[in-house]
């Protein structure tokens, strides 16, 4: 069953529709070509879902006949450029994009863009979900989940400085959270890209960032950062991430979290353009290399429907007001 469970401190429990899994990678009529299909990544190099986007690559080249796969960070806050740069190319299977939880968080959010993102694109599948680690910077006298839990109550929440990947970003949703669980409305600083955002919580120049398994793995691994809890509703037992606690732990309340990836492209996709591309990220999906490294990082593939543009395009349709009730609530209690 695949289920997407946040129990928020409501005690509201959401839960989407259980998809059937079981689909397998279907082998692929490749038609290769010289020219490369330009793969765009709306954040930073170095972040987690650039970093997921390059190991991926090699074997979508290798689905596509050895079509070359050319990766393009777009970073801003939120990704929203590069969605933007994607939502305005032409729809011929060349110019993709591969992003995260912002396609369905950016519309919750009501902000205006410069597209509309629920009619701007055509869905290729989702293929794995991540959870989140809270992390501390290195000089925070915090040192357990406990001890960060009570610096969270009793320090001014002026002087708590959160950073994330700008607004619509895994970070950012992860920190509204965060937020609501402390009853507090911490300083905000925003980055274009979680690599930044965490090069800042290394330097001490923030307290405390949100993000996903990939991209703190090293330096937790590391001591660089301080970690104090994972957003999955059971330990983890990779390590390092096997050290920390669960948010019900930490707070006595409960919150689930993962962010998904998925490949998209632009409005119009001719149907056996995108029967194709579908056809090799799922067989560049199964690769075994790739799976290997991913879940040695907390990373969790996605099977089932949600692997087709069928069920992905339901998932992001059902999953958008379910965000918008969860930033509703979460900005009603900051205030």
């Amino acid at each position: 069953m695949i289920c997407t469970r946040i129990r928020r401190i409501s005690q509201s429990f959401f839960c989407l529709p259980a998809l059937v899994l079981g689909f397998g990678a279907p082998a692929v009529v490749a038609q290769p070509t010289a020219d490369p299909i330009v793969v765009i990544v709306p954040y930073s190099q170095n972040g987690p879902t650039d970093r997921t986007m390059r190991a991926l690559a090699k074997p979508l080249s290798q689905a596509l006949g050895g079509t070359p796969i050319t990766v393009k960070n777009v970073p801003s806050p939120g990704g929203v450029d590069g969605l933007a740069e994607v939502a305005r190319a032409k729809p011929d299977g060349r110019t993709l994009l591969f992003t995260n939880t912002n396609v369905a968080l950016l519309p919750a959010l009501g902000d205006k863009l410069p597209f509309d993102p629920k009619n701007a694109f055509s869905y290729l599948g989702l293929v794995l979900e991540s959870p989140m680690v809270i992390l501390g910077r290195p000089g925070l006298e915090a040192k357990t989940a406990k001890e960060f839990a009570s610096w969270l109550e009793h320090t001014d929440s002026s002087q708590i400085r959160l950073a994330d990947a700008g607004a619509g970003s895994a970070s950012y949703l992860c920190g509204l959270f965060l937020q609501s669980l402390a009853g507090k409305s911490f300083t905000r600083v925003e980055f274009p890209g979680s690599a930044p955002a965490l090069t800042a919580l290394k330097e001490n120049k923030v307290d405390m960032l949100c993000d996903q398994t990939p991209s703190v793995k090293a330096p937790l691994a590391a001591k660089a950062v301080q970690g104090y809890a994972q957003t999955t509703g059971t330990p983890m037992t990779t390590a390092p991430f096997s050290s920390l606690v669960t948010l019900r732990r930490m707070f006595s309340r409960e919150l689930e979290l993962s962010i998904w990836h998925g490949f998209y492209a632009p409005k119009g996709l001719p149907t056996e353009v995108q029967a194709r591309l579908n056809a090799a990220i799922r067989q560049a999906a199964a690769d075994p290399a790739f799976v290997a490294d991913q879940q040695a990082q907390g990373v969790i593939m996605i099977g089932g429907r949600r692997l087709t543009p069928e069920g992905h395009k339901a998932f992001i349709e059902e999953t958008v007001p379910l965000w918008q009730l969860i930033v509703s609530i979460s900005k009603s209690r900051q205030k």
